[in-house]
Protein backbone atom coordinates (compact mmCIF):
# COMPACT_ATOMS: atom_id res chain seq x y z
CA UNK A 1 0.00 0.00 0.00
CA UNK A 2 1.46 3.01 -0.83
CA UNK A 3 0.95 6.82 1.42
CA UNK A 4 0.03 9.65 -0.52
CA UNK A 5 2.94 12.08 -0.55
CA UNK A 6 1.17 14.87 1.88
CA UNK A 7 1.26 12.14 5.05
CA UNK A 8 4.93 11.83 4.41
CA UNK A 9 5.70 15.01 4.05
CA UNK A 10 3.42 16.03 7.92
CA UNK A 11 5.49 12.61 9.41
CA UNK A 12 8.79 13.91 8.39
CA UNK A 13 7.87 17.37 9.86
CA UNK A 14 6.09 16.13 12.72
CA UNK A 15 9.51 14.32 13.64
CA UNK A 16 11.63 17.07 12.84
CA UNK A 17 9.53 19.43 14.91
CA UNK A 18 9.45 16.69 17.64
CA UNK A 19 13.28 16.34 17.50
CA UNK A 20 13.88 19.90 17.25
CA UNK A 21 11.56 20.61 20.31
CA UNK A 22 12.91 18.59 22.67
CA UNK A 23 16.43 19.22 21.85
CA UNK A 24 15.75 22.58 22.24
CA UNK A 25 14.52 22.16 25.62
CA UNK A 26 17.19 19.66 27.18
CA UNK A 27 19.85 21.79 25.89
CA UNK A 28 18.06 24.97 27.72
CA UNK A 29 17.82 23.04 30.26
CA UNK A 30 21.75 22.18 30.16
CA UNK A 31 22.34 25.97 29.66
CA UNK A 32 20.34 27.18 32.63
CA UNK A 33 22.06 24.50 35.03
CA UNK A 34 25.47 26.07 34.08
CA UNK A 35 23.95 29.17 34.45
CA UNK A 36 23.23 28.79 38.10
CA UNK A 37 26.72 26.60 38.96
CA UNK A 38 28.40 29.85 37.01
CA UNK A 39 26.58 32.01 39.70
CA UNK A 40 27.21 30.28 42.40
CA UNK A 41 30.97 29.71 41.76
CA UNK A 42 30.96 33.90 41.45
CA UNK A 43 29.35 34.14 44.84
CA UNK A 44 31.87 31.67 46.53
CA UNK A 45 34.86 33.68 45.18
CA UNK A 46 32.98 37.20 45.61
CA UNK A 47 32.76 35.77 49.24
CA UNK A 48 36.48 35.06 49.31
CA UNK A 49 37.29 38.62 48.14
CA UNK A 50 35.18 40.24 50.70
CA UNK A 51 36.60 38.30 53.44
CA UNK A 52 39.91 39.13 52.21
CA UNK A 53 39.29 42.56 51.82
CA UNK A 54 37.98 42.84 55.17
CA UNK A 55 41.18 41.17 57.03
CA UNK A 56 43.45 43.67 54.82
CA UNK A 57 41.47 46.36 55.40
CA UNK A 58 41.59 45.61 59.44
CA UNK A 59 45.50 44.75 59.32
CA UNK A 60 45.88 48.28 57.59
CA UNK A 61 43.87 49.64 60.55
CA UNK A 62 45.94 47.92 62.80
CA UNK A 63 49.15 49.47 60.95
CA UNK A 64 47.92 52.28 60.51
CA UNK A 65 47.09 52.93 64.54
CA UNK A 66 49.63 54.39 66.95
CA UNK A 67 51.52 52.79 69.42
CA UNK A 68 51.94 54.20 73.09
CA UNK A 69 55.83 53.18 73.56
CA UNK A 70 55.91 56.10 76.55
CA UNK A 71 55.21 55.17 80.07
CA UNK A 72 53.06 57.99 82.70
CA UNK A 73 56.62 59.90 82.96
CA UNK A 74 56.59 60.44 78.81
CA UNK A 75 60.25 58.35 78.80
CA UNK A 76 59.99 55.71 76.53
CA UNK A 77 58.87 51.92 77.97
CA UNK A 78 62.22 50.47 76.83
CA UNK A 79 64.75 53.14 78.31
CA UNK A 80 65.12 51.02 81.47
CA UNK A 81 65.83 47.66 79.46
CA UNK A 82 68.22 50.07 77.07
CA UNK A 83 69.99 51.30 80.21
CA UNK A 84 70.16 47.91 81.64
CA UNK A 85 72.37 46.50 78.55
CA UNK A 86 74.72 49.61 78.93
CA UNK A 87 78.39 49.34 80.97
CA UNK A 88 77.30 51.91 83.67
CA UNK A 89 74.55 49.67 85.41
CA UNK A 90 75.43 48.47 88.41
CA UNK A 91 75.11 44.49 88.50
CA UNK A 92 75.45 42.00 90.97
CA UNK A 93 76.71 42.68 94.87
CA UNK A 94 77.71 46.17 93.57
CA UNK A 95 74.25 47.29 94.21
CA UNK A 96 74.27 47.05 98.23
CA UNK A 97 78.09 48.34 97.62
CA UNK A 98 77.19 51.75 96.16
CA UNK A 99 74.70 52.26 98.70
CA UNK A 100 76.99 52.09 101.92
CA UNK A 101 78.49 55.53 101.33
CA UNK A 102 75.03 57.25 101.40
CA UNK A 103 75.48 56.51 105.14
CA UNK A 104 77.65 59.48 105.64
CA UNK A 105 74.81 62.09 104.42
CA UNK A 106 72.33 60.44 105.89
CA UNK A 107 73.66 60.76 109.42
CA UNK A 108 75.34 64.76 108.83
CA UNK A 109 71.96 65.66 107.65
CA UNK A 110 69.46 63.84 110.57
CA UNK A 111 69.76 67.28 112.57
CA UNK A 112 67.90 69.23 110.16
CA UNK A 113 64.71 67.31 109.84
CA UNK A 114 64.08 67.88 113.55
CA UNK A 115 60.85 70.21 112.80
CA UNK A 116 59.62 67.48 110.51
CA UNK A 117 59.92 64.85 113.52
CA UNK A 118 58.07 66.90 115.53
CA UNK A 119 55.07 67.24 113.06
CA UNK A 120 55.29 63.83 111.78
CA UNK A 121 55.32 61.44 114.93
CA UNK A 122 55.53 57.88 112.82
CA UNK A 123 58.55 59.56 110.81
CA UNK A 124 60.28 60.42 114.16
CA UNK A 125 60.36 56.90 115.51
CA UNK A 126 61.40 55.39 112.23
CA UNK A 127 64.39 57.89 112.31
CA UNK A 128 64.75 56.70 115.76
CA UNK A 129 64.63 53.39 115.29
CA UNK A 130 66.90 53.06 111.45
CA UNK A 131 68.98 55.89 112.09
CA UNK A 132 69.42 57.05 115.52
CA UNK A 133 72.17 54.89 116.38
CA UNK A 134 74.41 55.42 114.04
CA UNK A 135 73.65 58.91 114.55
CA UNK A 136 74.96 58.69 118.32
CA UNK A 137 77.76 56.34 117.73
CA UNK A 138 79.13 58.80 114.91
CA UNK A 139 79.25 61.68 117.98
CA UNK A 140 80.02 59.05 120.05
CA UNK A 141 83.75 58.95 119.01
CA UNK A 142 85.88 61.85 118.64
CA UNK A 143 87.12 62.27 114.71
CA UNK A 144 84.92 59.87 113.37
CA UNK A 145 83.36 61.69 111.17
CA UNK A 146 86.40 62.82 109.44
CA UNK A 147 87.75 59.65 109.38
CA UNK A 148 84.51 58.19 107.68
CA UNK A 149 84.57 61.20 104.97
CA UNK A 150 88.24 60.48 104.18
CA UNK A 151 87.05 56.64 103.92
CA UNK A 152 84.99 57.08 101.27
CA UNK A 153 86.93 60.33 99.46
CA UNK A 154 90.33 58.49 98.89
CA UNK A 155 89.50 54.57 99.21
CA UNK A 156 87.78 53.87 96.34
CA UNK A 157 90.75 55.72 94.64
CA UNK A 158 93.02 53.73 96.28
CA UNK A 159 91.14 50.31 96.13
CA UNK A 160 90.86 51.01 92.19
CA UNK A 161 91.85 47.33 91.86
CA UNK A 162 89.22 45.31 93.68
CA UNK A 163 86.39 47.96 93.53
CA UNK A 164 84.29 48.74 90.27
CA UNK A 165 83.77 51.92 89.32
CA UNK A 166 80.29 52.04 89.74
CA UNK A 167 80.66 51.58 93.36
CA UNK A 168 83.61 54.33 93.32
CA UNK A 169 81.42 56.67 91.42
CA UNK A 170 78.66 56.37 94.44
CA UNK A 171 81.49 57.02 96.75
CA UNK A 172 82.14 60.40 95.29
CA UNK A 173 78.71 60.90 94.58
CA UNK A 174 77.75 60.68 98.39
CA UNK A 175 80.75 62.87 99.43
CA UNK A 176 79.46 65.20 97.36
CA UNK A 177 75.92 65.20 98.44
CA UNK A 178 77.34 65.62 102.04
CA UNK A 179 79.52 68.70 101.33
CA UNK A 180 76.31 70.42 100.44
CA UNK A 181 75.62 70.33 103.94
CA UNK A 182 78.50 71.63 105.00
CA UNK A 183 76.89 75.59 104.44
CA UNK A 184 73.37 74.71 106.26
CA UNK A 185 75.57 73.04 109.07
CA UNK A 186 77.69 76.55 109.62
CA UNK A 187 74.85 78.58 108.95
CA UNK A 188 73.33 76.88 111.89
CA UNK A 189 76.50 77.07 113.98
CA UNK A 190 76.76 80.69 113.16
CA UNK A 191 73.08 81.54 114.38
CA UNK A 192 73.03 78.76 117.38
CA UNK A 193 72.15 80.51 120.84
CA UNK A 194 70.86 83.34 118.91
CA UNK A 195 67.12 84.27 118.84
CA UNK A 196 65.86 83.38 115.33
CA UNK A 197 62.20 83.51 114.75
CA UNK A 198 60.50 79.82 114.45
CA UNK A 199 58.82 81.10 111.13
CA UNK A 200 62.10 81.49 109.93
CA UNK A 201 63.94 78.98 110.55
CA UNK A 202 61.55 75.84 110.83
CA UNK A 203 60.92 76.28 106.59
CA UNK A 204 64.76 76.62 105.76
CA UNK A 205 65.27 73.46 108.46
CA UNK A 206 63.00 71.92 106.45
CA UNK A 207 63.81 72.48 103.27
CA UNK A 208 67.45 71.34 103.52
CA UNK A 209 66.29 68.48 104.99
CA UNK A 210 64.09 67.48 102.53
CA UNK A 211 66.54 68.54 99.51
CA UNK A 212 69.66 66.05 100.67
CA UNK A 213 66.67 63.32 101.76
CA UNK A 214 65.46 63.20 98.19
CA UNK A 215 69.20 63.56 96.95
CA UNK A 216 69.81 60.17 98.82
CA UNK A 217 66.57 58.34 98.39
CA UNK A 218 66.82 58.92 94.74
CA UNK A 219 70.49 57.57 94.68
CA UNK A 220 69.78 54.61 96.71
CA UNK A 221 67.02 53.44 94.87
CA UNK A 222 68.95 53.66 91.72
CA UNK A 223 71.47 51.77 93.14
CA UNK A 224 69.12 49.18 93.73
CA UNK A 225 67.58 48.58 90.44
CA UNK A 226 71.26 48.27 89.00
CA UNK A 227 70.93 52.10 87.59
CA UNK A 228 73.58 54.46 88.05
CA UNK A 229 72.45 57.53 89.69
CA UNK A 230 74.06 59.95 87.14
CA UNK A 231 71.04 62.68 86.87
CA UNK A 232 71.27 65.06 89.59
CA UNK A 233 73.28 68.12 87.71
CA UNK A 234 76.15 69.27 88.72
CA UNK A 235 76.60 66.55 90.91
CA UNK A 236 76.97 64.02 89.38
CA UNK A 237 78.96 65.43 86.87
CA UNK A 238 81.19 66.02 89.30
CA UNK A 239 81.92 63.05 90.57
CA UNK A 240 82.35 61.08 86.90
CA UNK A 241 85.25 63.29 86.98
CA UNK A 242 86.67 62.23 90.00
CA UNK A 243 86.04 58.82 89.49
CA UNK A 244 88.34 58.96 86.01
CA UNK A 245 87.12 57.40 83.13
CA UNK A 246 88.24 53.62 84.22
Amino acid sequence: MRLPTEVIVLAIFFAKSCTLCFGFTSHSSHINSMTKVAKKADMIRWSKEDKANDEDSKGNDQQQQPINNLDIFGQPKDKQRRKFEDEGDIRGPDRIKSCVPYMLPLIDGDSFGRFIYERIPPLASLDYVLLRPFVDAFHAVPFLSILLFMTFALGPQLLRDSLSREVRFNAQHAIFIDLLLIFPTLIGDAIEGETVSRQLLEPSTNFVWIMYMSLVIYSVTSCLRGKKPDEIPFISSFAEMSTGPF
